[in-house]
């Protein structure tokens, strides 16, 4: 985890007082694509915006028509711990993939587009999630146990 940190402070990313050394969504790294962070997924890059706080984790990808099919969200928790999350209002079919402290990933879903009915689980206590359009892990080899890089 400090090794993350340490390589999200050298890159520029300032932290918010208070928090828990994890980057901001309103603090980003300067990047290519502004107000995203580059990813290294297995051993492909994806483009991800950052949601660190209880109301942009809540809004998510909800509303959302499109988005490039190399982009993401990055979703970041106070601590480790079981995730659940749901489809509603969220128009885009999209693959979740939940992360350990450590970086690892835990388990990988596909969820669909409108769907209140199920919760999408981690199998085990989560600090980070990803999502990506639906199929992106799979056309990019990507499998449980696959580390991500920050």
């Amino acid at each position: 985890m400090m090794i993350i940190l340490s390589l999200l402070s050298a890159a520029g990313c300032r932290h918010k007082t208070g928090e828990n050394d994890r980057p901001s969504e309103t603090n980003q790294v300067q990047s290519e694509r502004p107000g995203r962070i580059k990813l290294t997924v297995g051993q492909s890059v994806l483009w991800v915006e950052v949601v660190d706080n209880p109301r942009s984790r809540e809004q998510g990808l909800m509303f959302r028509k499109t988005m490039p099919g190399d982009e993401g969200m990055l979703f970041i928790f106070e601590y480790p711990q079981m995730q659940s999350f749901w489809m509603r209002n969220t128009y885009l079919p999209l693959d979740i993939a939940f992360i350990s402290e450590q970086g690892v990933i835990i388990n990988i879903l596909t969820m669909k587009p409108l769907d209140e009915g199920p919760r999408y689980r981690s199998l085990a206590p989560a600090l980070y999630v990803i999502e990506a359009n639906a199929g992106w892990f799979g056309q990019n080899g990507i499998k449980a146990g696959d580390q991500v890089r920050f």
